[in-house]
């Protein structure tokens, strides 16, 4: 669904008052600083023209009546002043001395008086100007020095200043500040009127530049409207192609990936119900949030009673290993394949769980994923399978055991037959009982090696086992061997681990015999290493021998495979024994080689209890 244009909302109108009211105040303050700087600027400047003209008047007037200045009596000052008052256009004139004080003064009030006293203090030599109360019933008081008789001229006396010579009065002529302040208002008018038109074109601009700006804002909210009452997919105008069509472009194509999403996650809800396994989904704190409706089927519970279940109450609380496995989701972020018993109503079901943690796009966790599988009839079978292999163990010790003795009697009557009869028999003869000898030699071995094969039992005995002094013991065992082939036996550091120690000794008994076995030219050189990997322990027997082409790996481990037939003693049964011991532990072993340089078995044994290291 496209956003319908007749549709309107009002973000814009919040979002633009906050920024027109947070530009009133730095305009009304820049305006309140503008205004007083030029009113300051405009009243030094008429002052300072108005002084101006007053000294260039008064310069003229003491050119041309310098003789009138000439007399210090009153009454011969008096006719001058006022004659210079009016000149000027001011509303008084005097005369000082060079001392400052007044010989004369159109407000006979005054004279006699020093300037100090009634005049704000000039300064310098030069003429300058003083203010007495700004108001247009003010007045402004040009100081104008005599020199000479006054003789300088308007060029030469001015108020930057004079060239120096002696001085002999001050002339001083007070101007009204009407004019002057009339000037001022009328200028500080104009200037109000410009900044409130430049101001309310500044603010004027701003609203429609913000109504630009946030039209894009406006249609990202009334479509994020429309995602919210469920119309996924919904498209906005692009409205421009800079920054914020992008914007909105950005939204369009999120909008489009959301309806996919939306899809792929209806979708997903389908598969999820239609899973086999239990499946529940919890929050971060272990509270059950969604089960698909195998869960909800194996613990007789609907998914709304479900809700807010702690996930933990799902096991039985008797034993603790039953919920073990939260502390190992907690240790390393995920479990897989951890046996335990299902509360399902009042009913325990052997289960496997594996959980992991999920994630959010900040990559923090949001829950936790638990898959449950029923495994009931898995173990119904794997007692059935424990009860058919016990019955084929103990068959197979038995038939093994009772082929002993037929094998030793074949054995004692034809050794009787090859004393007694060989010479008469002849050579044919003799090299037919050697071969039976041999036949039987080989049968009683593999008669015994399957025996061997018989006892290693499923049920392990775990103990603390010391690798290193079981393979001493293999060792000492096969001193003669080793001897005879020359060999020489390596080892690095092998640790302490839970593990029935005659398995150990069989494992490295029968990797070693083969590496004896199948050696090159070279004297045997055999190095055995561990290292921690694949959940444990990783073994490792190197050797320089034959080597082994891979193309054998599916053959080498099964029970009666050999490679070399009778060319090399052995019954094919050492790897196998090995495979199955590993197996019991739940762990592997597999082989690298290559022929004429020697091959690696190596085995893991997963850990089964925390024990220390030994070097």
């Amino acid at each position: 669904m496209r956003f319908p244009a007749g549709e309107r909302g009002f973000p814009e109108v919040k979002l633009r008052a906050k920024i027109l009211l947070f530009m009133l105040p730095p305009l009304l303050l820049s305006g309140l600083l503008i205004y007083y700087l030029s009113g300051r600027a405009v009243c030094a400047t008429l002052h300072s023209e108005a002084a101006a003209a007053a000294v260039s008047a008064a310069t003229r007037f003491v050119d041309s009546h310098g003789g009138s200045f000439a007399d210090t009596g009153e009454k011969e000052l008096l006719p001058a002043l006022y004659t210079l008052m009016r000149a000027v256009n001011a509303l008084q004139a005097g005369l000082a001395d060079p001392s400052g004080l007044l010989l004369a003064h159109t407000n006979v009030a005054r004279k006699g008086l020093r300037l100090d006293e009634v005049y704000p203090p000039e300064t310098g030599g030069s003429a300058s100007y003083r203010i007495d109360r700004h108001a247009p019933e003010g007045l402004l008081h040009v100081f104008i020095p005599l020199t000479e008789a006054g003789r300088e001229s308007a060029e030469e006396l001015t108020l930057a200043g004079a060239p120096h010579r002696e001085r002999t009065g001050t002339l001083v002529v007070s101007l009204p500040l009407r004019d002057s302040v009339r000037a001022e208002e009328y200028i500080a008018g104009k200037t109000l009127v410009i900044l409130a038109a430049v101001y309310a074109a500044i603010l004027l601009a701003v609203y429609f530049l913000t109504g630009l700006a946030l039209r894009p804002v406006k249609l990202l909210t009334e479509g994020t409207r429309l995602i919210g009452r469920g119309d996924y997919g919904a498209l906005i105008p692009v409205p421009s192609r800079d920054e914020l069509g992008e914007l909105a472009a950005s939204f369009n194509e999120m909008s489009r990936r959301l309806a996919g999403t939306i899809v792929s996650r209806n979708y997903l809800d389908a598969i999820i119900d239609n899973i086999a396994e239990i499946l529940v989904v919890t929050d971060t704190g272990g509270a059950v949030r969604r089960a698909n409706k195998a869960a909800q089927a194996a613990l007789g519970r609907t998914e709304k009673d479900l809700d807010g279940t702690r996930v933990e109450d799902l096991f039985p609380p008797e034993r603790p290993e039953y919920r073990g496995w939260l502390s190992l989701l907690k240790e390393r972020g995920e479990v897989r394949d951890y046996e335990t018993v299902l509360l399902a109503g009042e009913t325990r079901l052997p289960a496997l769980v594996s959980a992991a943690w999920m994630k959010d796009n900040n990559g923090n966790r949001s829950g936790m994923a638990v898959i449950m599988r029923d495994i009931t009839l898995r173990k119904k079978y794997e007692a059935e399978l424990a009860r058919s292999n016990e019955e084929l163990q103990r068959f197979a010790f038995v038939a093994s055991h009772d082929l002993q003795e037929p094998l030793r009697t074949i054995t004692n009557y034809i050794q009787m037959l090859e004393a007694k009869y060989r010479e008469r028999l002849g050579p044919d003869a003799g090299r037919n009982i050697d071969f039976i000898t041999g036949a039987v030699g080989r049968m009683r071995t593999m008669v015994r090696d399957l025996l061997e094969y018989s006892k290693i039992n499923a049920s392990l005995k775990l103990e603390d086992a010391d690798a290193g002094e079981a393979l001493d013991a293999v060792v000492r065992l096969m001193e003669n061997s080793v001897k005879a082939a020359g060999a020489g036996i390596e080892r690095g550091p092998l640790p302490r681990l839970k593990a029935d120690r005659l398995h150990l000794e069989r494992l490295f008994q029968n990797l070693l015999s083969n590496a004896l076995k199948f050696r090159g030219e070279a004297p045997p050189l055999v190095r055995v290493t561990a290292e921690r990997g694949r959940g444990g322990w990783v073994f490792s027997v190197a050797d320089n021998g034959q080597g082994i082409d891979l193309k054998y790996a599916p053959k080498l481990f099964k029970l009666f495979g050999r490679l070399h037939g009778a060319a090399v003693e052995g019954s094919g049964i050492g790897l196998a024994a090995c495979r199955k011991i590993v197996d019991l532990y739940g762990g592997e072993i597999w082989f690298e080689s290559e022929p004429g340089k020697g091959s690696v078995f190596r085995f893991s044994i997963p850990d089964r209890g925390e024990i220390k290291e030994k070097k």
